[in-house]
Formats: structure tokens, C-alpha cells, sequence
């Protein structure tokens, strides 16, 4: 008998350190998220040139690091990925961070067309009126070579919204998605 209130308050103990040692999970990442009514046009302060964005792309620190170099305008989180947008003169540049605050990626994007121009695509629609639209999207599963990948394209506007067209395996659309870059 009392061997089981020993282990009782032992079991009790270990739960409880267990419960206090977890937090929530995340980083230590010091940066707000923009707001979401605003998009990248409206936060940015401050217009790259190309050069300027290709030196972006290409840095290779965490989320803080990047804040800490290239002052952060324009953060939004989605399913724990975060992505950072910086502005330039007829082009963006992405990057991607995990949770932790680990770039996954980074790259620029050419921004040429408006929000409008997207306005006429519906389901049903083809790839290939997309493509007539937007034959510098971002249209990576036509190029991976695999069947698996997401069949996904993506296209940014110059006045700050992101378009993500999904397809089925015919190529027709299934989904358009429009949010502020």
C-alpha cells in the first residue's frame, strides 16, 4: 500500500514536469505578422531594384537574420509556414520559412500583370488559357517529370495579390485561390 502512493506521487511528479516542460510549439521568432486586409503594396516602404532583390534571394539565414539585414514588411503565416515578401520595381521576391524560422526557400517572381487580368478564369477552364494569360507563372509541376506532384500553378500580381490554380489530371481547372501577397 504504500509502494502505490509512492509510485502515485512519483507517476504524479513526472506528469507534471512533463505537462510544465512543454511549450507551444514555434520559435523564438520576434516579427509580426502583416495584417491581412493590407497587402504587400500597401506595406512596403521601401522598392528593390533587381539586383538588389537577386541578393535577397540568395541569403541563407533564418527569419530573424533575414529581418535583421533586409528589414521585414510584409510577414503572413499559413499552416505554420511563413512567407516574406519584398517588393520590387516590375518583380517580388519570396521567401519561405518553416515554423522554426528556417528558410525553405527563396526566389523572385515577375509581377507584369494585375489582379484583373485573373478576373475572367473560372473551373473548367484550361491550362493553356491560364498559360495565355500568364506565360511567366510559376507552373513547376510541368517541369518536375513526376506524376505526384501537386498539379499547382502560381502567379503574382503588381498590385499585390497571388493567384494559386489548381488543375486536374487534364489540365482543367478545379480550384483558383486569390489572396494579398
Amino acid at each position: 500500500m504504500r509502494l502505490t502512493k509512492y509510485y502515485s506521487l512519483i507517476s504524479a511528479i513526472v506528469m507534471l514536469l512533463v505537462i510544465c516542460s512543454c511549450t507551444k510549439g514555434g520559435s523564438d521568432l520576434n516579427i509580426e505578422i502583416s495584417p491581412p486586409d493590407k497587402s504587400l503594396v500597401d506595406l512596403a516602404s521601401k522598392i528593390y531594384d533587381e539586383t538588389e532583390l537577386l541578393e535577397l534571394t540568395q541569403f541563407n539565414g533564418s527569419l530573424n537574420e533575414l529581418n535583421i539585414k533586409y528589414p521585414i514588411e510584409c510577414l503572413r503565416e499559413d499552416n505554420g509556414v511563413y512567407r516574406v515578401s519584398y517588393l520590387g520595381e516590375g518583380s517580388i521576391a519570396i521567401f519561405l520559412f518553416d515554423g522554426s524560422g528556417t528558410r525553405i526557400l527563396g526566389s523572385t517572381y515577375s509581377t507584369q500583370l494585375l489582379k484583373s487580368d485573373f478576373d475572367g478564369l473560372v473551373k473548367g477552364q484550361s491550362l493553356d488559357e491560364v498559360r495565355a494569360i500568364d506565360p511567366n507563372g510559376e507552373y513547376l509541376f510541368l517541369y518536375t517529370g513526376r506524376n505526384d506532384t501537386p498539379k499547382v500553378s502560381s502567379h503574382y500580381t503588381k498590385d499585390g495579390y497571388l493567384f494559386t490554380i489548381e488543375y486536374d489530371v487534364s489540365n482543367v481547372i478545379i480550384s483558383i485561390n486569390e489572396e494579398l501577397i
